[in-house]
């Protein structure tokens, strides 16, 4: 399912209750700027000059994320019903969980600022829960939010970070430390999000810095799957594998019991002597990132394998080693490159999963799983290159908050316009599809094109793309060609009679453009 703006704006309307009739105007209307352009009525992000947006639309974007008796976390739950519209109950659904720094060293005037990364730089921490269709691959929007600032992440009045009684004796110091931990906050929201997503086959799936005990035992707990990338650095209980050394086998460590049958064995073992099987080529950038085939810097051939295993060890917090509730039982699959190039580092990853790891077929839907992590990366890249978000001279988390749920929203119709029309989400075109736009552009009355192709390239020509194929139509050429579009469509639509007559009549005004 493909949301456009209009689409959108209607489900907003269906599902917006945020008490009053003028809030639930003012944020749909703040969508629909967003929609129509980048950094919600600012156009200027997308090569618009400012100067041309009437001064109200403006002054209202300022006065909507600065309006404090709009809850941020109505906000954010209308954001979430929106999405849901896509997913329907009994459906499978991937929720991608990461973490991405706004960095804000140069605002000063943003007093409730914090480190950040290296704490070389001063901002907030964003921590977005995305959810993706794993049938179409199509990113559907954000279903939950944090952002943090000097005083911590701001949904501390909707989700529980004192779910844990294990950590119940920690300081208060060291709770607020506790909360501004992203393992601790994805376990937060695995729990804080699951009356929302009842009904659906739930797969939470984050990168290796989420590995963590904590994090899969709360996945256990809801009755969702899970595809999380491990750091393959502990041991752990493994049956006696045939294929298994004698020579593997390690002495029982601190943590819960051996399970009878099972010995401890550290993960690079187990990694080095699994069996592995030919998987498939993998088209990778220079950075060993998943890439479009169009865009591949070289492609990995690469094999596949799978084995069962028990994480039974403490765990850290705060510094501080955690025996978790229970042991957690893990297929992990191994996804290896064979005879990579002497001067790239080979891909290897290594993931934990509750999905059946037993075929060919349920291995290779693990790992495509995995691969549509990368589906957050193309929102982090659009809230910062499209939007320009760190441009933002909003003085406060709070007002960022509310900024980014309308961006949010918006960027779901963004993020689907390429996929709508058959394109990869970024980077160059293969050829096929790049003849595919050219001639969309060059014949936009064919009607044996297919018009949301045809709409696509006059949007894409518009917000400026020359009709070369080394040049990537990128989420500011689209921002600046939706604008353009819409605006036409907006003048039509107020004017059509009189433009009509005007081409039929080719007077002054006509003529200079019907030549």
């Amino acid at each position: 399912m493909y949301l456009t703006g209009k689409d959108i704006i209607e489900l907003l309307r269906k599902h917006s209750d945020l008490g009053h009739d003028k809030q639930n105007k003012a944020f749909i209307r703040q969508v629909s700027f967003a929609c129509a352009s980048p950094g919600t009525s600012v156009p200027r992000a997308a090569g618009k000059a400012a100067g041309k947006i009437p001064l109200a639309d403006a002054a209202a974007m300022y006065r909507f994320a600065g309006n404090d008796k709009i809850p941020i976390s109505e906000l954010r739950a209308v954001r979430a019903k929106t999405v849901l519209e896509q997913s329907p109950e009994g459906s499978d659904i991937l929720i991608v969980h990461d973490m991405s720094l706004l960095d804000y060293s140069r605002h000063h005037s943003k007093q409730d600022r914090r480190p950040i990364g290296d704490y070389n730089g001063m901002g907030y921490e964003y921590v977005p829960c995305i959810a993706v269709d794993p049938a179409t691959a199509t990113t559907l929007g954000v279903i939950h939010d944090t952002l943090i600032n000097e005083d911590g992440p701001d949904d501390r009045d909707v989700m529980d970070y004192d779910y844990e009684p294990l950590f119940a004796h920690f300081s208060k110091k060291e709770k607020q430390r506790l909360r501004e931990n992203h393992r601790h906050q994805m376990a937060v929201h695995i729990n804080g999000t699951a009356s929302l997503l009842a009904g659906r086959h739930v797969i939470d799936v984050a990168d290796r810095e989420f590995d963590d005990i904590f994090i899969l035992d709360c996945c256990r707990q809801n009755k969702r799957d899970f595809v999380i990338r491990s750091l393959a650095n502990r041991n752990v209980q493994a049956p006696a594998y045939e294929w298994l050394p004698q020579s593997a086998a390690t002495e029982k460590q601190s943590g819960h019991a051996l399970e009878p049958g099972h010995i401890c064995v550290n993960m690079e073992q187990l990694i080095a002597h699994a069996p592995m099987q030919p998987y498939k080529s993998l088209p990778l950038d220079a950075k060993n990132r998943v890439a479009e085939k169009s865009n591949a810097k070289r492609h990995a051939d690469l094999s596949i394998g799978s084995f069962r295993a028990i994480l039974y060890r403490d765990a850290k917090r705060n510094g501080q080693n955690v025996r978790p509730p229970r042991p957690v039982g893990v297929n992990i699959v191994v996804i290896r490159e064979t005879n990579p190039p002497h001067d790239c580092k080979p891909l290897f990853w290594v993931l934990f999963t509750s999905l059946p790891a037993d075929s060919l077929e349920q291995l290779a839907y693990v790992g495509r799983i995995y691969e549509l992590r990368w589906k957050i990366e193309d929102y982090f890249r659009l809230l910062k290159s499209g939007y320009r978000i760190l441009d933002s001279r909003l003085d406060n988390a709070a007002k960022i908050a509310r900024l980014l749920v309308v961006l949010a929203i918006a960027a779901m119709a963004l993020l689907s316009l390429k996929q709508m029309v058959g394109l990869a989400p970024k980077g160059t075109m293969c050829k096929d599809d790049y003849q595919r736009v050219k001639t969309a552009m060059l014949e936009p009355d064919n009607p044996a094109i297919d018009l949301n192709l045809r709409l696509f390239a006059f949007i894409a020509k518009s917000g400026g793309w020359l009709g070369r194929r080394a040049d990537p139509i990128g989420p500011t050429i689209l921002m600046r060609g939706l604008l353009y579009y819409l605006d036409v469509i907006d003048s039509f639509s107020q004017a059509r009679s009189l433009i009509e007559e005007s081409l039929q009549k080719r007077n002054v005004f006509s003529g200079r453009i019907c030549v």
